[in-house]
C-alpha cells in the first residue's frame, strides 16, 4: 500500500499486510497509520501436501487401471515417448486442436455427440498423458523392460518423480502444463494413429498370394470319389 504526497486522511488509518505502507512525508495524516502485520499459518502447506499425496495415489491407481486393461496398448504409448520430437509436436495439436473441434461439432446436431465424446475422451488421455510419461521416466531410472509388472513399476516410480517436479512452487505448473502433457498426449496419439491407420503396400511389393485351401487328409472322399 502507498499513500500518496496528496493524500489527506483526516481519521484513524489502519492497514494489514505483509509489510508496513509507504507513507509520503507530505501525506497529511490526522494520526500515524496502524500497521498489523498478517500471520501466515503453515496448515495450508500442511494442507496442501496432504491433497498432492492424495492425487500422486488417485494417479498411480489410474495408471494400474490402465496397464491392466490396456498392456499393449500402454507399451507402445510409453515406447512413443522416446520419440521426442513427433510426440510433443503432435501432442501440442492434439492438445489444443481437439477441444477447438469438438467444441464446433457440439453447435451441430449430427456432431453432438461426436464431439461430446472427444471432449470425453480427451479429458481423460490428459491424466494418462502423464501416466505414459511416468513410464519412461521410470525405465529412465531402472532401466528398460517389456514385461507387464516390471513396466507397471517403472511406471510407479516414474510418476512419482513426475509429481514431485511438477508441484515445484512456481515451475511445476509450467512443467505439467506445458511439457509432460503434451509430451504424453503426443505418444498417445502416435498409438491410436498406428492402431486405425490403414496398411499400404510399399511401390513395387509383390501382390499376396492367392488362397490355396489346405490339402484333403488321405483317404477323404469328395462327392463319393476319393481324389487322385
Amino acid at each position: 500500500m502507498t499513500v500518496g504526497p496528496k493524500a489527506e486522511i483526516g481519521g484513524t488509518a489502519k492497514f494489514e499486510g505483509d509489510k508496513p505502507a509507504e507513507v509520503s512525508s507530505q501525506a497529511k495524516l490526522a494520526y500515524p497509520m496502524e500497521f498489523k502485520k498478517i500471520e501466515h499459518s503453515n496448515r495450508y502447506k500442511a494442507t496442501s501436501y496432504v491433497w498432492q499425496v492424495i492425487w500422486a495415489a488417485a494417479y498411480i491407481l489410474f495408471g494400474l487401471v490402465v496397464f491392466f486393461l490396456m498392456p499393449e496398448f500402454s507399451r507402445q504409448s510409453v515406447a512413443n515417448t522416446e520419440r521426442y520430437g513427433a510426440s510433443f509436436g503432435l501432442g501440442v495439436l492434439v492438445l489444443f486442436g481437439v477441444p477447438i473441434a469438438a467444441i464446433i461439432a457440439c453447435f451441430t446436431v449430427v456432431g453432438l455427440f461426436v464431439g461430446v465424446s472427444a471432449l470425453f475422451i480427451w479429458y481423460i488421455a490428459l491424466y494418462m498423458a502423464q501416466v505414459v510419461v511416468g513410464g519412461l521416466v521410470g525405465q529412465w531410472v531402472m532401466g528398460r523392460t517389456n514385461e507387464l509388472w516390471p513396466l507397471i513399476g517403472r511406471m510407479v516410480v516414474g510418476l512419482l518423480l513426475v509429481r514431485l517436479c511438477t508441484a515445484v512452487p512456481e515451475v511445476g505448473w509450467w512443467i505439467k502444463y506445458f511439457v509432460v502433457i503434451p509430451w504424453g498426449l503426443g505418444a498417445i496419439s502416435l498409438s491410436i494413429y498406428r492402431r486405425f491407420a490403414p496398411v499400404i503396400a510399399p511401390p513395387g511389393g509383390t501382390a499376396p498370394a492367392p488362397y490355396a485351401p489346405p490339402p484333403l487328409p488321405p483317404n477323404t472322399t469328395v462327392g463319393g470319389i476319393q481324389p487322385a
